[in-house]
């Protein structure tokens, strides 16, 4: 069994076999991201995975400084949650772990803070992303960013809803197909611009 992106919680997180093969997914939508959420015993793990258009505006290799840069700023924003979720306030919800990469054709670039401990985590994953990706022309290229959260929650109770600023942070983004997985079931809802909410409960 392949390892989950959210290793930080697989070993005690189970996530529909339909959710993970939405990641491995050759052909993506411009405007759709999908994202993931698993809560248990107080923690939470949301990973998130969006086409660079959706992000930069466009998919291809990043080699102009203009391009990198927006590149770097994607990926610090990223890594501040505020700025792709919120949680409920009293749900006591602290952040422990954060992991944004851009996956291309080529290469990963990644970013990581461990919140919580000062050694150093082997973030240098291959997800397989770009096996696909053979012919390296312009038109079979295409980037991904994933970021993966963990947050360490006091009232698991109060996870009532998980809200996505994201779409007011990339004005690219216009869809994020969730699936979710609780103690009390799991499910999914299509999220947008005009429906940035997920319900839990």
């Amino acid at each position: 069994m392949k390892p989950t992106l959210l290793a930080l919680t697989a070993a005690t997180l189970a996530l529909p076999a339909a959710a993970q093969d939405t990641r491995g997914m050759d052909a993506h939508v411009h405007g759709v991201s999908t994202v993931e959420i698993a809560i248990e015993h107080g923690t939470v793990g949301i990973d998130l995975l969006s086409p660079g258009m959706d992000i930069v505006g466009f998919e291809y290799a990043a080699s102009s400084a203009e391009d990198k840069d927006a590149v770097e700023a994607a990926l610090r924003a990223l890594l501040v949650p505020e700025t792709v979720v919120t949680l409920p306030e009293a749900a006591g919800c602290r952040l422990t772990e954060v992991l944004a990469h851009l996956h291309t054709g080529d290469h990963d670039h990644a970013e990581a803070h461990d919140h919580d401990h000062d050694h150093d985590h082997d973030h240098d994953h291959d997800h397989d992303h770009a096996e696909h990706d053979h012919d390296h022309g312009d038109k079979a290229q295409h980037s991904e960013f994933h970021v993966s959260y963990a947050f360490a929650c006091e009232d698991e109770d109060a996870l009532t809803a998980i809200a996505f600023p994201f779409f007011d942070s990339f004005a690219g983004a216009q869809k994020i197909a969730a699936h979710y997985v609780t103690e009390a079931g799991a499910g999914q809802a299509d999220l947008g611009r005009d429906a940035p909410t997920l319900t839990l409960k």
